[in-house]
């Protein structure tokens, strides 16, 4: 016994080899030579696969009991009455983000290899690759709010160079630029928030701010204030509309980048949210305002998704409406819900975002046909089915929408999924191809409960349990919620073939511009930074050198056949 004890920093151990192997692997300097390439790209990518080894131990120590979390040292801050301490937090909560985060930087710097090879500056992008790696699993692992924000403004800082890595595109520099006006932001409420709860609680430990937080009473202003930080940095890290023009422009740095971005530190604004969801349960106004804010951003961002054409635009929408979803999420109380949907999108997103060079030879192998529209009674019928079959499963798995309404959301969001399957099954003209499109939703729904269920049961203790949520706006929400879910589907739907050709126009014209709120942002941004967007760069006309190259090789050849 005194053995295990001795050894409960195990898995705390080796959550911190994990970006120290990033970070230290990032540190040499590399000159642009193909060599320099080489050996820079093979030792960040060997250090990822360590980080990725280091996760699954400690994945292992933790299940055999060593779970304690560390706290090595804490240094005093002069002036403000607490110390920082450098805590890593071990729950089930950390290890499944490592786990997944290191996954991912795995597959981004595999990809990257051959994605880079034979850029002359592909050993600067490796270091930067790995000194954002690094710096995210820091936030990952983060046991207080003082580290999670050095970590977040460090990753902040190298991802801004990742996506300026071309810098000869105006497009890119502006895009960068515009992200850092959010992310500085987003930044000054996470280090006010910090000194805040430092100041009131004593402790920058996310445990003992739980703690503090817990005890009987009013919540103190200085706390109320903090989490109302918290959540505008949650709301300015996460894209959400009307601050998500960065996210959509960001498509001209390298594809690793943005899969690393899309799955991964994309999420540092819900990370922040469940790690003080203990906060955020005690006050509920600034909660409900971000479930407001991520149900807005549900709806506008999949709209606009379905009118794009480029696939990185489409892509990019379809993470602002994901990201909307998991506030919402948070907003209603559903923490283990928000971070099942962060774990499932995240490896989605890498997937997409790392395959979709490929995605034009699988359109071009679906024959060219006429897209149907849903009739209003299969779309009804298909929705009414989802919703029993998902009531069923809510059911089945001991929810209770009278206790608990926030599973009345679940039910409708998990059944307007589930229908999109049948509304397509039910356009078949075989009764067989009908009923297996309600088996296979069905299926997806019980299996999909089955996983929440499992998520609630992990990983509840690492988060907050809301209560009172029955009550007043938070039920107003719920019922926000559904009404807003039946409304998209019924425009995704049936809903779009029955508007006037004109109205349908209109919209789409809007809806294909984001609805133009990203044009302040640019005006605001071309205030700072036109000297460095508006020069002529000179481009790269690659066929044109083409050209040029085979005259001037005929030339040469003319002129020796000439000679002999």
């Amino acid at each position: 016994m005194s053995v295990m004890t001795s050894m409960d920093w195990l898995s705390g151990g080796w959550l911190a080899v994990m970006p120290a192997g990033l970070l230290v692997a990032a540190l040499p300097r590399a000159a642009a030579t193909r060599h320099a390439a080489m050996t820079t790209r093979n030792r960040v990518r060997s250090a990822s696969v360590v980080a990725f080894a280091a996760a699954l131990a400690a994945d292992l120590c933790f299940l055999l009991g060593f779970r304690a979390s560390l706290n090595p040292v804490a240094i005093p801050v002069p002036g403000l009455g607490f110390p920082l301490p450098f805590s890593i937090i071990v729950n089930g909560m950390t290890l499944a983000l490592a786990t997944l985060v290191s996954f991912v930087i795995v597959m981004i710097t595999q990809y990257s290899v051959q994605y880079l090879d034979g850029d002359p500056q592909q050993a600067r992008f490796a270091r930067l690759l790995a000194f954002t790696g690094g710096f995210f699993l820091l936030v990952v692992i983060a046991g207080n709010i003082g580290l999670f924000t050095l970590g977040i403004i460090a990753t902040g800082f190298s991802l801004h160079r990742l996506l300026m890595f071309y810098s000869y595109r105006p497009k890119a520099i502006m895009a960068a630029h515009k992200k850092s006006i959010f992310s500085r932001a987003a930044d000054l409420c996470l280090i006010s928030a910090t000194i805040l709860i430092g100041h009131t609680t004593g402790s920058l430990q996310f445990a003992k701010v739980a703690q503090f937080v817990a005890k009987p009473g009013g919540l103190p202003v200085s706390l109320q204030i903090a989490a109302w930080l918290i959540v505008l940095t949650v709301v300015l890290k996460s894209a959400h509309f009307p601050f998500h023009g960065w996210l959509i422009q960001v498509m001209e740095a390298p594809t690793p980048v943005s899969a690393l971005m899309h799955a991964g530190v994309v999420y540092s604004g819900a990370i922040i949210a469940l790690r003080t969801s203990p906060l955020l349960v005690r006050d509920p106004a600034p909660l409900l305002t971000l479930g407001v804010v991520g149900l807005m951003t549900v709806i506008i961002a999949s709209l606009v998704m379905t009118t794009q054409t480029a696939i990185k635009s489409m892509l990019a929408w379809s993470t602002v409406a994901q990201l909307g979803f998991m506030s919402l999420e948070l907003g209603l109380g559903l923490f283990a819900l928000a971070l099942l949907h962060l774990v499932g999108h995240s490896l989605y997103k890498a997937h997409a975002f790392l395959s979709s060079g490929s995605i034009t030879d699988q359109l071009r192998q679906v024959p060219a046909g006429e897209k149907k529209s849903p009739s209003l009674s299969s779309w009804g019928a298909a929705v009414a089915v989802g919703v029993v079959i998902s009531a069923g499963g809510a059911w089945l798995f001991g929810g209770n929408p009278g206790r608990d309404p926030a599973w009345i959301a679940l039910v409708i969001i998990i059944a307007m999924a589930i229908s999109q399957i049948m509304v397509k099954g039910f356009q078949f003209d075989t009764l067989a191809d009908r009923l297996m499109s309600v088996v296979v939703a069905g299926v997806m729904g019980v299996v999909y409960l089955l996983v929440h269920s499992l998520f609630v049961w992990a990983f509840a203790p690492d988060v907050a349990v809301r209560t009172g949520s029955g009550t007043g706006p938070n039920l107003e929400l719920v019922c926000l919620t559904a009404v807003s879910f039946l409304l998209l589907s019924w425009i995704q739907g049936p809903g779009r073939s029955q508007l006037p050709r004109s109205v349908q126009f209109a919209i789409f014209t809007h809806l294909y511009n984001g609805l133009y709120v990203d044009y302040w942002v640019e005006q605001f941004s071309h205030r700072f930074w036109s000297e460095k967007v508006g020069i002529e760069l000179p481009l790269k006309n690659l066929a044109l050198e083409s050209m040029e190259a085979m005259a001037r090789n005929q030339d040469i050849l003319a002129n020796g056949g000439a000679a002999q």
